[in-house]
């Protein structure tokens, strides 16, 4: 299926060129411009995002720390980049038939595969420049997370493993929750109803896209592209040969986000939980459930 959006700048796409034949990024510069683009968008939605939280949350975005002003900005871009990306994907995965059709998975590649890619790798080299700016912010996981998705996206434009570009995309299915819980935390919603809602919600689509369809598909990615190793293409029409060390940096990448995702699994529950544990409720010897308290912090409930 063709890439929908317009085409490449020629300046610009021939600018590209020299540099993505250098490092093989062959399909790199029928897309460089969808890069930029969702560069470039991130950006200005992070730019933009002061004025529009202080339209629709005047008192509350006013009493933010600056630090923590910077997190919610960050925050905005991530659900409007999930919600898009995600809904790509989905499109991609449905829509495009050609994906299919290739020999092999590791070598396939069509135009709106390659523009779903392209969007995506756009938000993480700006996802990657705003975790080193803000280091002190967010750490070492979210700029290794960063890394490893740029890492992963950049080498598909080879193309390398197009065919599994939407379905890790998919990934993003549980951020617009993430983001939504986060959100009432600092809008004086944390242990609210609508906050329950959206934590189960969150929890259900985390599990389901990052801890069972993640790894079944890196699985399947592993195994093809490792079988593509041993047993390379014969003809050029086929595909071209996988070199050890692309295997290796890919899947080692694939496998740092998997183990990233458990991690953050893990942590998001005992978040979640805590903002519905009323203080010194903890369990009693004995006693059964956890206490869900309102944003007043009164118990309404006890399960």
């Amino acid at each position: 299926m063709h890439d929908p959006f317009f085409p490449p700048y020629r300046p610009l796409q021939d600018l590209v060129t020299p540099w993505a034949q250098k490092y093989s990024l062959n399909t790199l510069p029928l897309h460089i411009h969808e890069v930029l683009i969702a560069f470039v968008a991130y950006h200005a939605v992070f730019l933009l995002s002061p004025f529009i939280s202080t339209w629709l949350f005047p008192r509350h975005y006013a009493s933010l720390k600056p630090r923590t002003r910077i997190n919610w900005d960050i925050h905005v871009v991530s659900l409007v980049q999930s919600t898009f990306i995600s809904a790509l994907g989905l499109y991609v995965m449905f829509t495009d038939k050609e994906r299919g059709e290739h020999e092999h998975r590791v070598f396939g590649y069509t135009g709106i595969g390659g523009a779903a890619q392209a969007f995506a790798l756009g938000y993480f080299v700006w996802d990657l420049a705003m975790s080193a700016a803000y280091f002190d912010i967010f750490g070492i996981g979210f700029l290794a997370h960063a890394a490893s998705a740029v890492i992963v996206f950049t080498l598909g434009f080879r193309p390398f493993v197009n065919y599994y570009g939407p379905i890790f995309v998919l990934f993003e299915l549980s951020s617009p929750m993430l983001n939504f819980h986060w959100f009432f935390d600092k809008l004086n919603l944390t242990g609210s109803k609508p906050q329950l809602y959206n934590g189960l919600l969150l929890i259900s689509t985390f599990f389901c896209c990052r801890i069972v369809w993640g790894p079944i598909q890196s699985f399947r990615v592993f195994r093809d592209v490792f079988d593509a190793y041993k047993n390379p293409p014969r003809t050029l029409e086929e595909g071209v040969p996988v070199p050890l060390w692309l295997a290796l940096v890919y899947l080692g990448s694939n496998t740092v986000l998997n183990f990233l995702n458990y991690y953050w699994f893990g942590r998001m529950i005992d978040t979640i939980r805590k903002r519905f544990t009323a203080p010194g409720s903890e369990k009693k010897k004995g006693e059964k459930g956890f206490k869900v308290v309102d944003a007043a912090g009164e118990r309404t409930k006890k399960e």
